[in-house]
């Protein structure tokens, strides 16, 4: 019998993603850093004081891109390193912003920049941050986000508005990011109040730049019921799911914001979807905290979950989330902004991989305007609350001396990034059907 041809469309964007705080090291202006100063905060004590020292390094970085072959590259830009205070814009900062886009073009590599990865500057956040949504308050963001478009005008930018709101909005719902406040009504706010900051960087950045394509990026939470036949599990998966995702698509869709009033240019307000996919969650009032995102007993090992994370690859979960999001958007063109797996053990990596791009492909295949991936992450970084456990890159990562070494997953998704496919040898290697839980 030949074999499947998992070939994907001319044009593919194949990418990596990272973001600002993650690798650049020297982000002390924002909530996350002072988070981190809290005792315990961070597993072992890890500190984003250095990172990958990328602020530094970005050239060298980039051109693991270019030998990686790939052609499309999503960063994020630092509200904080630009305006320290209010209203004070570092135009040094800014210089070197414009460089890192200029030395991708240069590389002939599309650059994706998010304008919001989980960091505010410190001083905004002290303002209320995200249970503020006067107008005042907002008008900080939109400054920043204007700031940014025209500085990158001409450039050739796709533009992410915020990640994954339904993972900012744990910090009022666990204890693993600020402000660690756990109360649903605040975590409803934050939700409107991420909205309206989507809103603002879209409407901010098509003033600028009539033209450019902009797009909310996602985490894709796929929610079960831990009994299926359990009415109560039923109804607070419904409610759970409405949290993380509908309350998000029903945004974008008619503009309503979570408690139902509605907020003027939140409809329609994306280009694209940016669909970020790692995990499923089991809900129960029967479980801890309500949740787990690992079966009990899973096939592939206790030590092949996500590294200090625990969770469970579930590579089909990605199909249906494209599946959900061209349901949900028909039409729409939509790009996995990120999909990774933290972990010591290459190989598994590698197999993970593989799996999660077969289901890329089957969604190509049933219809999915699916027009790029990028792979979390170019390189191991600073993982929030994990630190520097949960290794999720291509490139290996000694912090100690900042010495980069291609891992050989990072060989085998250049190759596939040149490609254009999944190549036979890898196939070959990681043959058969996909890992699937046992649920």
């Amino acid at each position: 019998m030949a074999q499947k041809e998992y070939a994907f469309p001319k044009g593919f964007l194949w990418g990596t993603a990272t973001a600002a705080h993650q690798i650049e090291g020297g982000n002390r202006n924002n909530n996350w850093w002072e988070f981190e100063q809290r005792p315990g905060a961070i597993r072992n004590g890890d500190s984003s004081a250095k990172a990958c020292d990328h602020w530094n390094l970005y050239k060298k970085d980039f051109a693991w891109l270019t030998k990686l072959h790939q052609n499309a590259y999503r960063m994020s830009v630092e509200w904080s390193r630009l305006y320290p205070e209010p209203g004070r814009l570092d135009r040094k900062a800014l210089d070197r912003y414009v460089a890192m886009i200029d030395e991708l073009r240069k590389r002939k590599i599309t650059p994706f920049v998010t304008l919001l990865h989980f960091t505010v500057p410190t001083w905004w956040d002290r303002q209320g941050g995200l249970l503020n949504r006067r107008r005042e308050h907002l008008a900080h963001f939109e400054e920043f986000c204007t700031t940014v478009a025209e500085a990158f005008r001409g450039k050739g930018v796709y533009w992410n508005t915020i990640n994954e709101i339904s993972i900012v909005m744990l910090g009022y719902l666990t204890d693993e990011f600020p402000p660690a406040e756990k109360s649903f009504l605040k975590a409803a706010r934050a939700v409107n109040t991420l909205l309206a900051l989507h809103e603002t960087a879209y409407r901010s950045v098509k003033r600028a730049l009539p033209d450019s394509k902009i797009g909310l990026v996602h985490n894709m939470q796929m929610v079960q019921p831990l009994d299926p036949r359990s009415l109560s599990d039923r109804a607070l998966a419904r409610a759970v799911d409405f949290l993380f995702n509908g309350s998000i698509f029903r945004g974008l869709k008619t503009g309503r914001l979570i408690h139902g009033k509605r907020l003027p240019g939140l409809r329609g307000s994306t280009d694209f979807f940016g669909l970020n996919f790692y995990n499923f969650m089991q809900v129960s009032r029967s479980l801890p905290d309500m949740v787990r995102t690992a079966t009990p007993d899973p096939t592939c090992g206790e030590e092949k979950l996500c590294a200090g994370i625990g969770w469970e690859p579930y590579p089909e979960g990605l199909y249906l989330a494209l599946k959900r999001v061209a349901a949900e958007f028909p039409g729409m063109p939509v790009y996995v902004t990120e999909n990774g797996i933290g972990t010591d053990d290459d190989a598994w990596r590698r197999r993970y991989l593989v799996d999660h791009l077969k289901m890329a492909h089957r969604a190509v295949e049933d219809g999915v305007d699916l027009r790029g991936f990028f792979h979390w992450s170019l390189m191991d970084n600073f993982e929030w609350a994990q630190g520097y456990m949960s290794r999720f890159g291509l490139i290996n990562m000694d912090y100690r001396t900042q010495k980069r070494t291609l891992r050989e997953s990072g060989r085998l998704y250049g190759e596939i990034s040149l490609r254009n496919a999944i190549p036979p040898a890898a196939l070959k290697k990681f043959p058969g059907d996909i890992y699937r839980p046992r649920f």
